[in-house]
C-alpha cells in the first residue's frame, strides 16, 4: 500500500506495528476466487448460499478496512508535516527570542 509506504519513510510508523496485514495489502477474496455471490437463502438447508454470503460480507469489511487504513495514512501524513511546520516555528521563536536577549546586554 503506497500511503503505508510514505508514511514509514517518514519516519511515523512505530517499527513495532510492522507491516499492515496481508489482509489489507492483497486483492478482495472473492475478486480472486472469482466466485459468483449471492445473498443468503430462505431454506435452513442452504449452507453453500449461506457461506457464499458471509464471504462476500467479509469481502466488503475488508474494502471498509482498506479504506480506514488508507484514510489513517493520509492523516498521519498531514500530522507528520504539521509537526515539521511546528518544529519550524518554534525554532523561528527561539532563534527570535536568542536575537533580543543578546541585543539586551549591549544596550545597557
Amino acid at each position: 500500500m503506497e500511503l503505508w509506504r510514505q508514511l514509514r519513510q517518514a519516519g511515523l510508523v512505530l517499527l513495532e506495528l510492522g507491516p499492515p496485514p496481508q489482509a489489507l495489502r492483497g486483492g478482495s477474496p472473492v475478486e480472486s476466487t472469482g466466485l459468483t455471490l449471492v445473498s443468503p437463502g430462505a431454506g435452513p438447508g442452504d449452507t453453500r448460499e449461506s457461506l457464499l454470503w458471509i464471504w462476500e460480507e467479509l469481502g466488503n469489511l475488508r474494502c471498509v478496512d482498506v479504506q480506514l487504513l488508507g484514510r489513517l495514512c493520509s492523516l498521519g501524513l498531514e500530522m507528520g508535516v504539521l509537526r515539521d511546520e511546528l518544529v519550524s516555528i518554534l525554532e523561528e521563536e527561539e532563534s527570535g527570542e536568542e536575537e533580543e536577549e543578546d541585543e539586551e546586554p549591549q544596550g545597557k
